[in-house]
C-alpha cells in the first residue's frame, strides 16, 4: 500500500510538467525511444537521490535564505543556458537542411545524427536537468519531513516502500513518453521539429527566468 501511495504521490507530480519532460520528448521525438529513456533514467536517479537526502534532514538546511537563493540562481542561470541552446541549434538544424547535398545522409540518419548530439550525453542530460532544479529537492524533503514527522511512514520499510513508489512514477511517466512520443507525426516534418525545437528552448527559458524571479524575491523580502 505505502508503494502504491508514492505512485499516486509521484505521479501526481510528474503532471506537472517541468523542464525534465520537455527536454524528454524532444528528444523521443528528434533522436528516438533510446536516448530519451537514458535521460528518464538519469531523472529517476536523481529523485532518487533527493529523496534519500530527504532522510538527513536537509530540508533544513534549505530553509537557510543565502544558501536557498544562491541555488536558485544557478539553477536558473543553467536553465535559461540550456534553453539558449535549444534554440541555437534550432537554428543550426535549419541552415543545414537548407544547405544538405544529395551526398549527406539520408534524412532520418542525418536528422539523428544532428539532435544526437544537441546536449552530449542523455543519461547526463537527465541528471543535470533534474539536479539543478531546486524545486525538486524541496518537494521531496518538504514532502517527507512531513510524511516521517507525522509518523504515517513508521518504519524504514514503509518509507523505503513509498520511496520506491515515487521512483517508479518517474521511469513509467517519462519512459511512457520516451516510447510514445516518436509516433508522433511531427517527426516526419521538418519544419515542425525544427519549430518544436525552438518551443522546448522557449519552455527552458521561461523556467529560468521564473526561478531568477523567485531568486530576486528572496533577495529583497
Amino acid at each position: 500500500m505505502d508503494f502504491v501511495n508514492g505512485l499516486l504521490l509521484g505521479m501526481t507530480l510528474q503532471f506537472s510538467l517541468g523542464p525534465v519532460f520537455f527536454a524528454v520528448l524532444h528528444k523521443a521525438v528528434t533522436a528516438g525511444s533510446r536516448e530519451a529513456v537514458k535521460i528518464s533514467l538519469g531523472a529517476a536517479m536523481v529523485d532518487a537521490l533527493y529523496i534519500g537526502l530527504s532522510f538527513t534532514g536537509i530540508a533544513f538546511l534549505l530553509q537557510i535564505k543565502i544558501l536557498q537563493s544562491v541555488v536558485l540562481a544557478i539553477g536558473a542561470l543553467v536553465l535559461i543556458i540550456f534553453g539558449l541552446t535549444y534554440i541555437r541549434k534550432a537554428r543550426a538544424y535549419k541552415n543545414k537542411n537548407k544547405a544538405k547535398t544529395t551526398e549527406a545522409l539520408s534524412i532520418d540518419d542525418s536528422e539523428k545524427a544532428i539532435w544526437a548530439n544537441l546536449d552530449g550525453n542523455s543519461f547526463a542530460l537527465g541528471l543535470k536537468l533534474t539536479a539543478i532544479n531546486p524545486l525538486t529537492i524541496i518537494f521531496w524533503s518538504g514532502t517527507f519531513g512531513v510524511l516521517l514527522t507525522t509518523g504515517v511512514l513508521g518504519s524504514f520499510k514503509e518509507a523505503l516502500q513509498y520511496a520506491a513508489g515515487c521512483v517508479s512514477a518517474t521511469l513509467i511517466f517519462l519512459g511512457s513518453v520516451s516510447v510514445i512520443a516518436p509516433h508522433i507525426p511531427i517527426r516526419r516534418n521538418q519544419n515542425l521539429e525544427i519549430m518544436f525545437g525552438y518551443i522546448v528552448g522557449i519552455v527552458l527559458i521561461i523556467f529560468g527566468v521564473f526561478m531568477l524571479y523567485r531568486f530576486v524575491y528572496l533577495i529583497i523580502k
